[in-house]
């Protein structure tokens, strides 16, 4: 049995947030570039790098919010849902470099501590910054569950907001103690939040990928559920993979017992399938007993 194609399986994008935490985003981006090198903080140039990678996460994320609607054509007849996979798998890679080259910066101001200038700048800029991430955060919050894209985003909007923090308060110790080693300790904070953030996303994309089953799914529970329908006695050949995030796929081979009915086998299997496991887009192929 095969349901109609896969147009329309992955869940719906919705761009609206992904666009206003872009534009809020650029907002704490060149906030943070003109900031960081106004004060000399190393934190604020840290988050404003990650800021940076966002903002190619948010562009690829809106460009794959709109790839993911094409229909399938001639080439592509699965059409166009893994570019959001694409997109994460790029974006996670990215932010992987990108926390390579701050840490070699934190390292070398460990070795030789710069002062930071226009502390009570930095603590602003960091304060907008963290104000901002909190309404990105709560405007993509309710959509972070439809899409690998999104749920990418709301981890960077976190991150972004905890790496915010992290700079306020580098700041609050360099402008009591005068300890200058805070902003280059805030850095390597920002930067394992990064790698904690992204490090999901680029297992996950990879999983995809290479055809993983889905991690809420259990391939063996589904042979099961679909062996106990009546008229089946062997169920084989079965395969469980996504074509992207929340759009699981599965086909497999049922062979029929003596006397069984082949269209209530697959009229089962179907309903089965989508009640129990939410599969929609199933594909059975009945084999008749030797």
């Amino acid at each position: 049995m095969k349901q109609p194609d896969c147009e329309g399986t992955g869940p719906g994008q919705n761009a609206r947030p992904l666009a206003y935490a872009f534009v809020l985003t650029a907002v704490i981006f060149l906030a943070e570039v003109a900031g960081g090198f106004w004060t000399g903080s190393l934190a604020l140039l840290s988050d404003a790098a990650h800021m940076a990678v966002d903002l190619a996460a948010l562009g690829l994320g809106l460009f794959a919010a709109w790839a993911t609607r094409l229909p399938p054509d001639k080439k592509r007849t699965f059409g166009y849902h893994r570019v959001e996979v694409l997109a994460a798998l790029v974006n996670g890679i990215a932010l992987w470099v990108v926390v390579g080259m701050l840490l070699l910066e934190a390292y070398e101001r460990f070795r030789a501590p710069v002062p930071v200038e226009r502390l009570n700048a930095m603590l602003l800029i960091a304060a907008l910054g963290l104000l901002c991430n909190i309404v990105s955060g709560a405007i993509v919050y309710p959509s972070r569950k439809q899409s690998l894209n999104l749920r990418a985003v709301f981890l960077h909007v976190l991150s972004d907001a905890l790496g915010s923090i992290g700079a306020i308060a580098a700041g609050l110790i360099m402008r009591l103690s005068g300890w200058w080693l805070a902003d280059p300790l805030a850095s390597v904070f920002i930067c394992a939040i990064v790698l904690w953030a992204s490090f999901n996303l680029v297992r996950d994309s990879i999983h995809i990928l290479l055809e993983g089953a889905p991690s809420h799914l259990d391939i063996e529970e589904i042979r099961g559920a679909i062996g106990s329908i009546e008229g089946v006695v062997e169920v084989h050949d079965l395969h469980l993979w996504s074509l992207s995030s929340g759009a699981a796929s599965i086909s497999g081979h049922v062979v029929l017992a003596k006397g069984g009915d082949a269209k209530a086998v697959l009229k089962a299997g179907a309903k089965t399938l989508d009640a129990r496991f939410g599969l929609k887009h199933v594909t059975l192929q009945i084999e008749q007993p030797d």
